[in-house]
């Protein structure tokens, strides 16, 4: 255990504010980086010649930036409550630690399903490269949170 780190119990709503910021970040970045298709149409791609590494649920044009603004608000609620929680004390560090180690997952996670569903051609290639270069990545801050979490309950 690292030395003077906080070992004070932490409250289980900490769980949930970790929950918000993460959806909430995956929500968000999902909105900032997909492809509409409306912008598809724009760069010469008719919905007949659209491929999708995986069909998009279909959902109202509307609805997509209601979603995003949302995913954007959890996610600033949401760090907001587990920053303020790790300045009252009622979380341990490690805790803290461990939720913005799952952070960047969460923003791949995004990433990952607005590549997946982004109306292209050659779909599949992008999605493969994504994978290739943010694979590892995200395993090392998983592989992280994961050895943080158990060291933290460890010495508890």
């Amino acid at each position: 255990m690292i030395e003077g780190m906080n070992t004070t119990p932490t409250r289980p709503l900490f769980a949930l504010y970790t929950a918000l910021l993460l959806v909430g970040t995956a929500l968000a970045v999902w909105w900032a980086a997909r492809t509409s298709p409306e912008e598809a149409r724009n760069r010469g791609i008719t919905p007949s010649e659209a491929d999708y590494a995986i069909t998009p649920p279909p959902l109202p044009e509307w609805s997509v930036p209601v979603i995003g603004v949302v995913g954007l608000l959890l996610a600033l609620t949401g760090g907001a409550l587990v920053i303020r929680e790790l300045r009252a004390g009622r979380a341990a560090f490690a805790w803290g630690l461990t939720s913005f180690l799952l952070l960047p997952v969460a923003l791949f996670g995004g990433l990952w399903w607005a590549i997946a569903t982004a109306p292209a051609i050659g779909a599949n290639i992008g999605l493969g490269l994504m994978l290739i270069t943010l694979g590892p990545f995200a395993l090392v801050f998983l592989l992280g949170a994961a050895l943080t979490a158990l060291l933290t309950r460890h010495h508890r």
